[in-house]
């Protein structure tokens, strides 16, 4: 994945939807006398569903992350299991030598220092990169789906506006013009 063409060309393909709920908005109907306008459902809803088909990709993309972390977590575990085993491994070889028992004690108790120190180090490495990688994914997101948020609200808002308009303009057609 070329760094961060594809985010870029998912935050284009947003805007540009946007873009066109800003046109339907702004070429709506406008009703005379008043502020409102008329817009149509259609029009809305289609736009909604390309927003929506736009978004997965980012869902999806942090919860390839979060596995990514996983994977790094599971592969720093495996490794620190195997140089622990060959810790163990190699304590045993050192004790089954014609060596002093004591040498080779001391021997296996550095090299199981060190297999600690090295899994540790790499499981802290492993969480501080998936860490990053989650934060960075969450913010993201947030971020997209804040402004998703706004856009929707203020698009429903313009839309309850035409509906309350609508219904004002029945009433006085049905009662005569109101002072």
């Amino acid at each position: 994945m070329a760094d961060g063409v594809p985010r870029l060309d998912r935050k284009l393909e947003i805007m540009a939807v946007l873009e066109r709920m800003e046109a339907v908005t702004g070429s709506a109907t406008k009703l005379p006398l008043t502020k409102r306008a008329v817009i149509n459902p259609r029009d809305l809803q289609d736009l909604v569903a390309q927003l929506r088909n736009v978004l997965p990709s980012d869902i999806n993309e942090a919860l390839q992350i979060i596995r990514y972390r996983d994977t790094l977590v599971s592969q720093a575990q495996a490794e620190a299991a195997r140089i622990r085993a060959e810790a163990e491994q190699s304590s045993l070889q050192r004790v089954s030598e014609a060596k002093v028992v004591k040498d080779a004690q001391a021997a296996a108790e550095t090299v199981k220092r060190e297999a600690e120190q090295d899994r540790q180090d790499i499981l802290a490495e492993a969480e501080k990169q998936a860490a990053a990688k989650v934060e960075g994914a969450d913010s993201y997101a947030t971020e997209v789906l804040a402004r998703l948020e706004q856009e929707l609200s203020a698009l429903l808002t313009t839309a309850r506006r035409g509906i309350d308009s609508l219904k004002e303009g029945r009433v006085l057609d049905e009662t005569g013009p109101r002072d």
